[in-house]
């Protein structure tokens, strides 16, 4: 029976093509959208599991644009449990050897080298590879990840133009995520001449605790008594306010990807409604020579089937095709996992399911001698 509906599916080929093309570009979307926002999701909880101690920005304001007194500084210190502060410029950037760049990842971290020199980890947000860190005391050298030195071929001990400011590259950092990896990290002082930042205003602070399982606690106090002016974040606040965003926005992908599969389903009934009105006598004959309303289902439905697991199978190869693309034409980093293969082949199987019900009923309540006397 698996055969004689396989080999059904050959009587009208470009019918079957476009059902298939319409299962096909449902799952191949499915598998862009969803492993684009995976990925990104990935990334994130990479970026921040790097993140050392706590972050405290203004209250309800992104670093680029959050701008705190320097004197909660000596506030924060005093806070029990906490061991350094470590003061925070953060900026877009807007060219790079004069390259206008759009707003995005690419920012400057400025930090004051005089308070990291107490802390026991780095702020940069990854390991030194080539090169070396930043000094106390250093002015116009900067520290680059290496997306930024991928993009732009720098090299140690080159220049490197940042918004018409040309700084020496001392060093290069990998941060295992490329939303950390084009960073351009100098000195707090060189960070606020470029931003136009004053010099008693900070973007945030980098705490560093005296016992890190403390950090929860910490942070509750830097809320309770700076509530309203200052923020307080572990990595692991972070990770669940990013996931519990992009956990929303896949449901939308899908949602939206879902559109096209609704596409697809008609299709699948469309063809198999019209296949069967076109074997009315030949299916009038398998009933007269004893086949039963079921085993005409079981046809039917075969056939329905059998084009959304062809559908779905294309549609993963070209999802991949795509996700390559998208990786190497934008930067992003798609994830593809077998979970989300088996969700895409387990809505191929229901989609074909459902778009082969309506037919194969029709088909099965086909009285023999009408349908042998069917012109």
């Amino acid at each position: 029976m698996i055969k004689l509906s396989f080999l059904n599916l050959f009587r009208r080929k470009a019918r079957t093509f476009l059902a298939l093309l319409g299962v096909m570009i449902g799952v191949a979307s499915i598998i862009v959208l969803v492993s684009i926002v995976d990925g990104l999701f990935d990334e994130v909880n990479n970026a921040i599991g790097q993140v050392q101690g706590i972050r405290v920005l203004r209250t309800g304001g992104d670093p680029i644009f959050s701008r705190i007194d320097l004197s909660f500084l000596e506030k924060l210190e005093r806070i029990n449990g906490v061991s350094v502060v470590v003061p925070l410029v953060t900026g877009p950037i807007g060219s790079i050897d004069g390259e206008s760049l759009f707003y995005g990842n690419t920012r400057i971290t400025g930090i004051d080298f005089s308070k990291q020199a107490q802390a026991r980890h780095s702020i940069i947000p990854g390991e030194i590879v080539e090169g070396r860190d930043l000094r106390v005391g250093d002015s116009g050298v900067v520290v680059i990840g290496e997306s930024i030195k991928k993009d732009y071929g720098k090299f140690l001990n080159q220049s490197i133009e940042v918004d018409g400011e040309k700084f020496r590259v001392v060093g290069v950092y990998s941060a295992g995520s490329p939303l950390l990896g084009s960073n351009i990290v100098m000195s707090i002082g060189d960070a606020r001449n470029l931003l136009g930042v004053p010099s008693d205003k900070v973007s945030g602070f980098n705490i560093e605790l005296s016992n890190p399982e403390n950090a929860q606690a910490v942070v509750s106090a830097i809320n309770f008594r700076f509530k309203g002016e200052l923020k307080a974040f572990t990595a692991s606040d972070l990770s669940e306010q990013f996931g519990s965003i992009l956990g929303s926005f896949r449901l939308l992908v899908v949602a939206v990807a879902a559109i096209s599969a609704i596409v697809a389903g008609v299709g699948i009934i469309n063809t198999m409604l019209m296949s069967v009105l076109e074997r009315f006598k030949e299916i009038g004959t398998l009933k007269a020579v004893g086949w039963s309303n079921t085993n005409i289902v079981q046809m039917v439905l075969f056939e329905s089937v059998l084009i959304s697991f062809f559908g779905a199978l294309i549609g993963v190869i070209f999802g991949f095709l795509f996700g390559a693309a998208v990786k190497a034409l934008f930067g992003l980093s798609p994830l593809i996992t077998f979970p989300l293969l088996f969700e895409v082949f387990l809505f191929a199987f229901v989609l074909g399911v459902i778009g082969g019900a309506y037919p194969s009923f029709i088909a099965s309540k086909m009285d023999p001698v009408d349908a042998l006397r069917a012109e």
